[in-house]
């Protein structure tokens, strides 16, 4: 029969055979070569590095400080843009506010300038009692001392460039209390041919 000798049995350590890995292989010469390429740069690179890491973070922060101007410069316009648009719409509303004024003053008539016509062209024995414009037409009541006044005055009315037509709606001869002379009451009517 075999007899197995279970026992373990003490081996020697071998240091040049670590996790697996054989020391004796090992090649100083590309180890130090390693060594030198991995930490040599830190030495002579790493001091120009940091100039240039110093001047990228200046650089950096300088663009920062912009990007928070431009920032502010935004909001401000954000509001300035609102401001504009509140503007046109305001000058939006007074354009049409405009446009009815101009339209309220177009239709408006002014008739100062016939009158004065008529104030200067009215003979001096006649004067008028009441005048009414409707539209586009005239009233005149007055009196005057004699029919030759009435015929004047409308022959002027009918020379003015204001008047299209005049034509004598009725007299009436009336004889006054206080001085006992004849007065000539008439009405005349007449088209506004313009006002202006």
């Amino acid at each position: 029969m075999i007899k197995i000798n279970l026992t373990a049995t003490q081996k020697q350590m071998d240091m040049s055979n670590l996790g697996g890995f054989d020391f004796t292989k090992l090649k100083f010469k590309a180890v130090l070569l390693a060594m030198v390429v991995i930490y040599l740069p830190d030495f002579f690179l790493a001091p120009v590095f940091e100039q240039e890491f110093a001047d990228k973070t200046a650089e950096f922060s300088q663009l920062q400080s912009q990007l928070s101007s431009l920032k502010r410069k935004i909001a401000q316009s954000a509001t300035l843009e609102k401001q504009i648009r509140e503007l046109k719409a305001q000058e939006e509303n007074l354009a049409k506010k405009l446009t009815a004024v101009k339209q309220a003053i177009s239709l408006k008539r002014n008739p100062s300038n016939l009158l004065l016509y008529i104030a200067k062209n009215m003979p001096a024995d006649l004067w008028i009692k009441e005048l009414t414009i409707e539209n586009d037409t005239m009233l005149i009541k007055g009196e005057a001392l004699n029919y030759t006044s009435v015929g004047n005055f409308v022959n002027n009315l009918r020379s003015s460039i204001f008047i299209k037509e005049a034509n004598i709606k009725g007299t009436t001869s009336t004889v006054r209390e206080s001085d006992k002379k004849r007065i000539e009451s008439f009405e005349i009517q007449f088209g506004i041919g313009r006002f202006e």
